[in-house]
């Protein structure tokens, strides 16, 4: 048994990184290393970017020894679909809004041979924060809140749209220090000015809610900035189905809702209405952490937000990805379209299928599966390491 590569992939490239989710992005580079051809279909964000990277990746093609063709691109809404629709294309990988996501993968499984589509779609990333972790660190727990949710003007994909916080003294400490950083941070220019407007619809529609306030107001910052700010509302508002509903999805900017809970009740009600996510956040107290708190509350909060995300960050922050074997970018949906992950070494999988050889006369079989191993490779043999 070994895999091969599926054929040409077809590549969506991301409005917020012009260079590591577009035409030279993970996608992309995990495509070419399983030994697909990739046709990108560019953001029309920056078109004259992907064109400069693109004539960058056919140079490097051809100074490697491949055809320059190996890496194509296409423009334009109607050249996408027609791109998840054309027969040679055999899977694709997609980083945008749900909707967009939706309408491809939907038309990648109509054709007339379905193919795979890992789309990342969007999440909220909710934070869950202890008591416990409010009365150890509260200040330093606001503070990096402030910085995650505002890194890059809350354009990043893992960016924590919801927060989990307690009511009382301890939970007011960390408002003030979230109130204090969040309110230091400068205005800055989201990626275009349709994003502009939907964020500033989208925090005045939220903003407008019963019991919801805001201690730091987000909006406009100047003509073509905004301000960083983030919203408060009672946990047991998001527990049932009603019209605060939209604080659980996601508003692409710098704002984050912080919910105020009562007690655990509260936060596993409210997690049980999210969908899935790329990552889920837990801040505990030491005790927490160390497994050594009476009630346990640790290990009960984590078993609750594992089936929530694809990556589970413990007193930490989730902006960011590490490009290492053991990263995991994707989730349940709508987070993502399927199990794989579009960052990391497994990337490359999505873009291979596996084929096993029974009764194969040795000499027929691929070099890769040669008894010899002429190509000195790392391989399993009757479940065993062997090779290389």
């Amino acid at each position: 048994r070994y895999k091969i590569p599926l054929g040409v992939v077809a590549v969506y490239a991301a409005s917020n990184f012009p260079l590591a989710f577009s035409v030279p992005g993970g996608d992309t580079a995990s495509a070419l290393a399983a030994g697909c051809p990739v046709v990108v279909k560019a953001h029309p964000d920056h078109p004259a970017t992907s064109e400069l990277c693109a004539a960058l990746l056919r140079r490097a093609a051809a100074d490697t020894g491949l055809p320059e063709g190996v890496l194509g691109l296409v423009h334009g809404f109607r050249s996408g679909l027609d791109l998840v629709e054309h027969p040679l294309i055999t899977a694709a990988g997609f980083t945008g809004s749900v909707r967009g996501g939706r309408a491809l993968y939907d038309a990648a499984a109509a054709r007339p041979h379905p193919i795979p589509f890992h789309g990342e779609l969007g999440s909220l990333n909710p934070v869950v924060i202890t008591e416990a972790a409010a009365g150890e660190r509260a200040e330093q727990i606001g503070a990096g809140l402030a910085g995650s949710m505002t890194l890059g003007v809350g354009q990043f994909c893992v960016k924590p749209g919801l927060v989990l916080a307690p009511e009382g003294e301890r939970g007011d400490r960390l408002l003030t220090s979230l109130t204090a950083a969040v309110s230091d941070t400068e205005a800055g220019v989201l990626l275009d000015r349709r994003m502009r407007d939907a964020f500033l619809d989208g925090v005045r529609t939220r903003a407008q809610l019963p019991g919801v306030q805001a201690p730091v107001t987000p909006g406009a910052g100047g003509e073509h900035t905004v301000s960083a700010g983030f919203l408060t509302v009672p946990a047991a508002r998001l527990a049932t189905e009603g019209p605060h509903d939209i604080l659980l999805e996601e508003c692409f900017g710098p704002v984050t809702v912080l919910a105020r809970y009562a007690d655990e009740a509260e936060i596993t009600a409210v997690l049980a209405r999210l969908p899935g996510n790329l990552t889920a956040t837990l801040h505990l107290g030491e005790a927490e952490s160390a497994g050594s708190d009476d009630e346990g509350r640790g290990a009960r909060l984590l078993a609750g937000l594992t089936p929530l995300a694809g990556r589970v960050v413990v007193n930490g922050w989730p902006t960011g990805v590490a490009v290492a074997p053991a990263q995991h970018h994707g989730g349940p949906y709508p987070a993502t379209t399927s199990t794989a992950t579009s960052v990391g070494a497994t990337a490359i999988e999505r873009w291979l299928r596996p084929v096993a050889y029974q009764d194969t006369p040795p000499a027929l079989l691929p070099p890769e599966l040669r008894e010899e191993n002429p190509l000195g490779l790392p391989r399993r043999v009757n479940g065993r390491p062997a090779g290389a």
